[in-house]
């Protein structure tokens, strides 16, 4: 009887909803929209799955208001964003989906503390998941004949625009493809960036168990579908901010009109200098100024951001003046990410300002693969380290249960591949103490992991499907001398789909390159000596390109790369050390007509072990950061 009982409730929720909310679905239907193609509700339909997909109710509930902007004022009708305030709902029970406002006045008058309260004359666009055998016959017929994209197993979104009358009763009505545009643009932009909110811990009520986060704002470039664009732009900025009245401080003076703005600020700078402060680092230093090397000890910093290196106060002056003046706020506000970019959960040292001292420390100096950490093996071209012992000698000799062994996981539970948030997670699921530093090595691998399974859509569908996913794998270094670490993507893959990586560089040496490594049963590696736009004719067509610690600003030979990634239009996702480096890569990806379309975060599978740099001291890990375009 109580499992009637309960089979009967949560039908009786499914169709009625509960909790904050409107009710069931209107009976609406996109096909009814004057002017719409059905390729642009594949793409709406796409859009909603893709957002569907990256949970943002586990997070978010009604209070979190986002401020949305699309484009500019004058793109819209009225000269004003239509609906330019969200809300998620259904995080906490009930329907699941958002509300789009007309302002954030409106959304604060319709917030009940249970139920969406019903006011008068104010107009609502909500988007709410909605199971297929509980829609109108209309959407169902639509869904069928189109072949739309499922959201989750069964779920399909519904979009109407509610208005509640002075009586009270609610009035629904289909969009117009203006504002299913808007939406549009809202699900894609959110879906990559709602992730990145942090939670502020000291602020909120005492007692609440609604989590409060941090003021945010990002803007990220949304592609239009082509039945949509206008005027020529496939492009547009979307700019998402938590409280909805964040906004940019914009400078007139140093960023072009084109340019995507940017969450880190100048503070005001007076005329008079600020006085240096000493850097009480080890080892030799570079100054950014007259590239002097200098011992740590008596080498010092600027005394306001306290990320660059200068040999004395002569050469700090004259950095201040001629460009770092200008710098001086962004470097500060990338030197405050230092304790939130750290991972704390590991038992060994995590700092190598001296690669080999380092090495020395956890005892595996000039052994296995660890001879790539240090510049004592730099003699030896890359994949060419001699070999000699099993698995255990390769891992540096640590003990048995310190490194990740060449089998499956032992978990007859899970059918599917396993999604990984964090370091915590994989270490958990190996058995493996938090005293082992392989993450270090295992970041290449499990960073082309991440992004197969969690950031790319379309290999993560190709895997779940059981089919073969290829990379273009750019620039391989230490890797060809890392292949053993790469067989934990194939166990990962936990008996779904394989991957292919097509490892494409001018360090592959001439003896290697042609050649097809099976690493484990799952994962080919194939080698290819030369620069990727020359050999690409000759290769598989990709599902995805990765470069990991890409210094996209640092060599010229990207620039043909970069332009085959353009024309190829397959998701590429890069890598790189520091947020400095992120920051001049986005400006060559868009000098070259790229636009990021995965921000800029922080890799979850970055080597916990921070780099030193000779001029700075900006937080910089191995894999640190990533950011993608195409996707």
């Amino acid at each position: 009887m109580d499992l009637h009982l309960k089979s009967l409730f949560n039908r009786f929720q499914e169709q009625f909803g509960s909790g904050p909310g409107l009710g069931p679905g209107s009976g609406t239907c996109m096909m009814r929209v004057d002017g719409i193609a059905p390729n642009f509700i594949k793409s709406v339909y796409k859009a909603s799955a893709a957002l569907y997909r990256t949970e943002p109710w586990k997070r978010l509930r009604p209070g979190h208001f986002f401020g949305i902007r699309v484009g500019k004022d004058s793109d819209w009708a009225g000269k004003k964003q239509p609906f330019p305030c969200v809300q998620f709902i259904g995080g906490d029970g009930g329907d699941v989906g958002f509300y789009m406002f007309r302002s954030e006045n409106d959304a604060k008058k319709m917030l009940g503390s249970r139920e969406t309260i019903h006011v008068p004359n104010v107009e609502v666009l909500r988007v709410t998941y909605e199971v297929e055998n509980l829609m109108f016959p209309s959407n169902r017929k639509m869904i069928k004949s189109l072949s739309l994209e499922a959201s989750g197993s069964d779920r399909f979104p519904v979009i109407d625009v509610a208005r509640c009358t002075p009586s009270g009763d609610l009035r629904f009505r289909n969009p117009t493809i203006e504002e299913l545009r808007f939406v549009y643009a809202f699900m894609k932009a959110i879906s990559l960036v709602h992730s990145l909110l942090q939670v502020d811990r000291e602020s909120g009520p005492k007692y609440s168990t609604v989590v409060s986060f941090e003021p945010f704002i990002e803007t990220v470039d949304v592609q239009w579908p082509p039945d949509v664009a206008k005027g020529g732009y496939d492009l547009v900025a979307v700019t998402i901010s938590h409280p909805p009245g964040q906004a940019y401080e914009e400078r007139s003076s140093s960023a072009s009109a084109g340019s995507t703005p940017t969450k880190y600020v100048e503070p005001p700078m007076e005329d008079t200098f600020n006085d240096t402060k000493a850097y009480s680092g080890a080892g030799l230093r570079q100054c950014a100024m007259c590239e002097k090397e200098v011992h740590g000890e008596q080498s010092l910093c600027c005394g306001r951001c306290r990320a660059v290196v200068y040999c004395s106060s002569i050469c700090q002056k004259q950095h201040w003046n001629g460009t770092h003046k200008s710098m001086c706020g962004l470097y500060k506000a990338m030197m405050e990410r230092e304790e939130e970019l750290a991972i704390m959960i590991f038992l060994f040292p995590c700092s190598a300002d001296q690669p080999c001292k380092w090495l020395e420390s956890l005892g595996i100096h000039q052994k296995g693969m660890w001879r790539r950490k240090c510049s004592c093996y730099s003699h030896c071209p890359f994949g060419l380290l001699p070999v000699k012992g099993g698995l255990q000698e390769l891992w540096g000799g640590i003990d048995e249960f310190e490194y990740p062994h060449d089998s499956p996981f032992n978990n007859h539970f899970i059918s599917s591949p396993f999604l990984l948030s964090g370091w915590s997670e994989y270490y958990n699921l190996r058995s493996l103490p938090l005293s082992s530093p392989i993450a270090d090595i295992l970041s290449h691998p499990l960073t082309v992991y991440h992004i197969l399974t969690t950031l790319n859509i379309s290999s993560k569908n190709l895997i779940l499907k059981g089919k073969e996913v290829i990379v273009h794998y750019l620039g391989p270094e230490g890797e060809l001398d890392w292949m053993p670490a790469f067989a934990e993507v194939g166990h990962l893959l936990n008996g779904l789909g394989n991957v292919q990586i097509v490892m494409v560089g001018p360090e592959v040496p001439t003896n290697l390159s042609g050649t097809t490594s099976g690493i484990g049963s799952r994962v080919r590696v194939n080698l290819v000596r030369g620069v990727y736009q020359v050999e690409a004719s000759y290769l598989p067509s990709p599902h995805v390109v990765i470069a990991l610690n890409s210094r996209l600003d640092s060599y010229s030979s990207w620039g043909g790369a970069i332009d085959l990634i353009k024309s190829l239009g397959v998701p590429a996702f890069f890598t790189d050390q520091s947020e400095l480096s992120c920051v001049n890569a986005k400006q060559v990806l868009r000098n070259a007509g790229l636009h990021i379309t995965h921000p800029v975060t922080p890799n979850p599978f970055r080597s916990p072990v921070k780099n030193l740099t000779a001029s700075f001291n900006l937080p910089s890990y191995s894999n640190g950061f990533v950011f993608g375009v195409n996707t």
